[in-house]
């Protein structure tokens, strides 16, 4: 009954601003018309049609009423769509753009293409698009939606609660209700994001893997905690910073026993270098192998252009392991060399002991030879002495006897004959 009387008093209404109505169609129930022109139908369907010419507004007496009010207005010559309650200008003419739609309580579309949807909302951009309640949607084809959002910047987005791309140029922002303070875009062309509980990626239908960051306090879906970035691998970055690789027994198969000493010997041949990384210029120096070398190497990971930090963890864990073997091996052969020289020394402590006494004898006896011959020893070396002078004299004759058989020699030799 009640959409029976509003259906007559619209009736009434446009019968009243366009002059005759009357049946056209074989499906029309309600036909309006002006000067030849459809203005309005209503099928016997129950559907409805408005028809209208758009010439962007420029006739004066274009929107049929302004001001306050609660009406669903139908501007046909700026192509717009007007539903619900205003309290004030947001429909008149001059904030009506061409082509826009709004619809709820004190909803402002004054943007070309714009549209707008709930309570004090407004989408003052071109083509932006402004939904929930204080939302403002400013820069051309921005998209604010939520609470006190605001979307200030060119092809921004501002989504959540009292979040703010703060013309910034193609950011998104979105604010969770954790808080009413502002979240404000800092950078052109960045998301932003405040989400207190977390922000969760899966990559299954079935949500069994993915990647969630969180706050710390919260647990992810995979039952990681105190953790800033979580996935479903069991990899996680602790809260302190540290990375934590997946290593579960339960997640492990194929175990083989590996050569700590052939670890060292690959490790001895393995080229480790300092280098830059092109991205980051030669001003920042890193210290290790090449991934290719690495994998040649000791063939592990999954490619020869990554090395994984659990397979070069692996490699140093194993070659400490060697090395504290043979740190062993040879602290044992220092001990037992060690007993063997304590032996020695107490063997060598026994023979001192021993032959003191004798050594001291024959020095004592010694002392007393050298006392007793010492003027024979005098009376000798003089008779030495007395002979070497003599030795001398006689090697001085010899030289001197050979001289003059020389001499002779050359005097009885034949002169030859002239």
């Amino acid at each position: 009954m009640i959409k029976r009387h509003m259906l007559a008093a619209a009736t009434a209404l446009l019968l009243a601003g366009a002059g005759q109505a009357h049946a056209q169609a074989t499906d029309s129930a309600l036909v309006v018309t002006s000067e030849g022109k459809t203005l309005f139908r209503v099928n016997r369907n129950g559907g409805a049609v408005f028809y209208g010419e758009h010439d962007g507004g420029s006739s004066a007496d274009g929107i049929p009423v302004e001001g306050p009010g609660t009406r669903v207005l139908w501007h046909a010559w700026k192509a717009a769509l007007r539903a619900g309650l205003v309290e004030s200008t947001q429909w008149d003419d001059a904030n009506v753009g061409s082509y826009s739609t709004a619809f709820g309580k004190n909803a402002q579309a004054s943007g070309t293409g714009s549209f707008a949807a709930g309570e004090d909302v407004a989408a003052t951009g071109e083509n932006a698009t402004a939904m929930g309640l204080r939302a403002s949607a400013v820069g051309i084809a921005t998209f604010a939606a939520g609470q006190d959002v605001v979307a200030y910047g060119n092809y921004s987005v501002a989504l959540g609660r009292s979040a703010h791309t703060n013309a910034r140029h193609g950011s998104f922002v979105f604010a969770d209700a954790s808080t009413t303070d502002t979240l404000r875009a800092s950078v052109n062309h960045a998301a932003h994001w405040r989400v207190a509980g977390g922000f969760r990626i899966y990559t299954s239908s079935n949500l069994s893997t993915g990647v969630t960051i969180q706050s710390g306090s919260s647990v992810s879906n995979w039952g990681q905690s105190a953790a800033v970035i979580s996935t479903s691998t069991g990899a996680l970055l602790t809260t302190g910073g540290v990375w934590q690789n997946a290593s579960d027994a339960s997640l492990k198969f194929a175990f083989e026993e590996v050569s700590g000493e052939e670890i060292l010997e690959q490790l001895r041949e393995l080229p480790i270098q300092s280098w830059s990384y092109k991205v980051e210029g030669q001003e920042y120096r890193h210290l290790g192998p090449t991934a290719q070398d690495f994998y040649a190497a000791f063939g592990l990971g999954t490619s020869d252009v990554s090395i994984g930090t659990v397979d070069a963890d692996g490699v140093a864990l194993k070659a400490a392991q060697a090395l504290e073997q043979r740190t062993t091996h040879l602290r044992a052969e220092l001990e037992r060399a060690a007993a063997e020289n304590q032996t020695l020394r107490a063997e060598l402590s026994d023979l001192r002991a021993t032959h003191t006494t004798e050594v001291d004898q024959l020095r004592s006896r010694l002392s007393e030879v050298r006392a007793g011959h010492a003027s024979e020893v005098a009376r000798l070396n003089a008779r030495i002495a007395e002979l070497e002078a003599r030795l001398a004299a006689f090697e001085a004759l010899e030289a001197r006897i050979a001289k003059l058989e020389t001499a002779a020699a050359a005097t009885s030799t034949p002169r030859p004959e002239r």
